[in-house]
């Protein structure tokens, strides 16, 4: 079976469909994959190009409504810009002439997203790319939207924090577990045999439980750390 092909925009990291002409940041070595739009490495480079055009409009030229945007993007007779302007104004929720600040990220993020979903018929990137592709082009989210970001493309459940943290609890159970059958082994004659071995190996067992403890304890902070280092804490 033969799988549907990419979009040209999202084939070439380029989700703006943006020409080939300027010098930018994060373009391909080899050009020659498509013979009129650029060639990104990566998708956050695309979209800081993206952005990075539309904040040359607003602070370069005055474009700031979606439909004046649109007639520049999308000019005609090529496009139906009147029908692109419409689209974005829609999609971020206001009318075409609405003057928009492009140096908002509550803006910013939208109109591209919308941009890209007109250019492409998609939108495949998830909240991280699209936040640092932002990033890269001066624009950056807040702590709350990244960690909404990061939550979207790491559910909390999956954590390195909070499965290291079960650890520690399992471990610990463990180790009450075995202390409370080893207490109530001589009362109860069904738990007699299980606490004979518990008593026989229970320098081997504390020390295991322990070290299982102590391992999760530092999985922990290690997660936590690394996650202070990137910003996300």
């Amino acid at each position: 079976m033969k799988l549907p092909l990419l979009p040209r925009g999202i084939r070439n990291h380029n989700p703006g469909n943006i020409e080939k002409g300027d010098p930018w940041q994060g373009l391909a070595p080899d050009q020659s994959g498509d013979p009129r739009f650029a060639v990104f490495q990566a998708p956050e480079w695309g979209i800081r190009a993206l952005a990075r055009v539309l904040i040359t409009y607003q602070d370069r030229h005055g474009l700031r409504t979606p439909a004046a945007i649109a007639r520049r993007w999308a000019p005609p007779p090529e496009n139906d810009a009147r029908a692109y302007g419409d689209f974005l104004a829609q999609y971020l929720g206001v009318t075409p002439n609405t003057a928009l600040n492009l140096h908002a990220y509550e803006v910013m993020r939208p109109l591209v997203e919308a941009i890209i979903l007109q250019e492409n018929g998609m939108q495949p990137y998830d909240a991280l790319t699209l936040n640092e592709g932002l990033r890269l082009a001066g624009i950056r989210p807040s702590p709350e939207a990244q960690r909404a970001a990061l939550e979207a493309a790491r559910p909390l459940g999956r954590t390195r924090t909070l499965r290291a943290g079960r650890a520690a609890e399992a471990a610990g159970g463990l180790a009450l577990i075995s202390g409370a059958v080893a207490a109530f082994g001589e009362a109860l004659p069904v738990l007699r045999e299980a606490a004979q071995l518990l008593q026989e190996n229970a320098a081997g067992l504390l020390m295991f439980f322990g070290l299982a403890v102590l391992l999760a304890v530092a999985w922990i902070l290690h997660a936590r750390w690394q996650d202070r280092e990137r910003g996300l804490r």
